[in-house]
């Protein structure tokens, strides 16, 4: 007994260990945001640029360097001989500091200091759209787990209407009330409900494991359903919130710091038709100390030295790199009007796809509704004999059909308005 007690207790653990975790949609986007591999390396991108942008900043700053070696000597061969013999000891100390800075660049330090600065713009505003790019996909994950739950649901409803159903008819075939051929419609009925649960059954299951790939959790994730996420918004300012996203939205700063980043490029690569000018300096110590050489040497040598250098000719490298860069430069104002013109046209679409969703899922309620007092009555009707079963059948395959759509309609509508949240760059 004892045992049986026990195996019962681990089954009971292990069918508990197999839950799945449960996070709200909070829980799931600051995870999201902390494991996606895009926003780990935008985050690492925005730290890289910011160290290159500080050592643009330090070419504007003298460079130093010190020396210092020693030695000790108190042996010799002899070359004819190759016998070793004392010397007496010597003691060599060397050591100096020495530093050198630019003067003049060309202008190249500065062009290269605003390019850096450009780069971690750039580096900010791919950070920026990354994270709306990444709590968009979570939220359609979180979305489509929670309409995956909601679908099994509905399947498991449809399978408890086909086994009543089927129930009836076979208690009124038993009575002679009805035929055969209603009670095989009856089976097949109760079968595709199997089958229809048995797909929803799946498609949750693997909702719920890309939704914990989102979020950087091992094993299928469950949401926890929030009926405040289908609070409807009001009516929107579509020219407003266009005219907005077309100054602001994370895309367009992304494209409009790309540009910045591609001319102060071009500008650094105009920097090499201008001479550098250096000035450069050092001073060394030296001490000697040896009974050969009859006491302590010490001596100091200093020197200063300003240096001129333009490069003439360097087989069209500069050329070539200005062409380049100009290149990138134009490129990116391409971009920028397409990142513009792609933002318009994606705006027009999801603010459609809103209005249809809110639409569609006013109409599916309508219907669900209508539905179930349609079955309600051809059950009845079908029980008191004025009705048939295809007639049953019919009203609860348009049933289910409605309370599909439904579910649909209202997560098409999170996910659209999701969609437009990370256009414009906020929450609405």
């Amino acid at each position: 007994m004892r045992f049986i007690v026990l195996v019962l207790a681990s089954l009971a653990s292990g069918a508990a260990a197999q839950e799945p975790r449960r996070v709200t949609l909070d829980e799931a986007l600051r995870l999201a945001s902390r494991s996606q591999p895009a926003m780990v390396q935008a985050r690492q991108d925005v730290r890289v640029a910011s160290a290159q942008e500080r050592q643009s900043f330090g070419a504007f700053l003298p460079s130093l360097n010190a020396n210092l070696s020693t030695s000790k000597s108190g042996q010799r061969v002899d070359a004819t001989s190759g016998q070793v013999t004392r010397a007496p000891l010597a003691f060599n100390d060397q050591y100096g500091i020495s530093g050198s800075l630019d003067l003049f660049t060309g202008f190249r330090r500065g062009a290269n200091r605003r390019a850096a600065g450009a780069t971690t713009s750039l580096r900010e505003a791919t950070q920026l759209r990354q994270e709306y790019a990444v709590a968009l996909s979570t939220k359609q994950a979180f979305f489509n787990a929670l309409a995956a739950a909601e679908l099994v649901a509905v399947a498991e409803t449809r399978l408890r209407r086909a086994d009543e159903q089927l129930k009836l008819t076979a208690e009124k075939l038993r009575l002679g009330a009805t035929t055969r051929s209603d009670s095989l419609r009856g089976r097949v009925e109760y079968g595709n409900a199997q089958l229809q649960l048995i797909q929803a059954r799946a498609d949750l299951r693997f909702t719920q494991a890309t939704l914990g790939r989102a979020i950087g959790v091992e094993g299928s994730v469950a949401p926890v359903p929030d009926s405040a996420l289908e609070a409807r918004l009001g009516t929107l300012d579509t020219a407003a919130l266009r005219h907005e996203a077309l100054a602001n939205a994370p895309s367009v700063r992304e494209a409009e710091a790309s540009v910045l980043s591609a001319r102060a490029s071009l500008g650094a690569n105009r920097a090499a038709y201008f001479p550098t000018l250096t000035a450069s300096g050092n001073s060394n110590w030296a001490r000697a100390d040896s009974n050969f050489l009859g006491g302590e040497q010490f001596g100091r040598t200093w020197s200063l030295r300003l240096q001129v250098s333009y490069p003439i000719f360097n087989g069209f490298t500069r050329e070539t790199n200005i062409i380049t860069a100009d290149a990138n430069a134009t490129a990116a104002e391409a971009r920028l009007r397409d990142a513009r013109l792609l933002l318009d046209a994606s705006l027009t679409q999801v603010f459609a796809s809103l209005d249809a969703a809110a639409a569609k899922t006013d109409i599916a309620r309508v219907s669900v509704a209508a539905a179930e007092e349609d079955l309600r009555m051809q059950r009845e009707r079908y029980r008191l004999g004025s009705s048939t079963i295809f007639e049953v059948l019919t009203s609860q395959v348009s049933l289910d059909q409605a309370q599909v759509d439904l579910v649909r309609a209202r997560y098409d509508y999170l996910v659209a308005r999701a969609q437009i949240e990370a256009l414009v760059g906020h929450s609405l």
